[in-house]
């Protein structure tokens, strides 16, 4: 399925255009600006996503996490505990 595309017109400092002229071919300029672009709008949306659940959380009474990292090892941590937990339960 072909994306729709539009066309806009932005600005952008004289050393970055220069760079991307430099190091990307014309026509894949587009492609890469658009990679770039969702990439960064997708980490805002983490991070107000973030900071809505961590109020919730501290109201909550749970444990105050300073950045999404934090939480993402604090996860980890207890998937790891809860599998070794399990694994045991499976050999006796």
């Amino acid at each position: 399925m072909a994306t729709t595309v539009s066309r806009i017109n932005i600005t952008l400092p004289k050393e970055l255009i220069s760079e991307l002229r430099g190091s990307i071919p014309k026509r894949e300029r587009s492609r890469i600006i658009a990679k770039a672009l969702g990439e960064e709008i997708a980490k805002m949306k983490r991070e107000k996503s973030f900071k809505k659940l961590k109020g919730i959380w501290e109201k909550a009474g749970g444990i105050s996490f300073k950045s999404d990292k934090e939480l993402t090892a604090w996860r980890k941590s207890l998937w790891i505990s809860a599998e070794k937990r399990f694994s045991k339960r499976i050999r006796g």
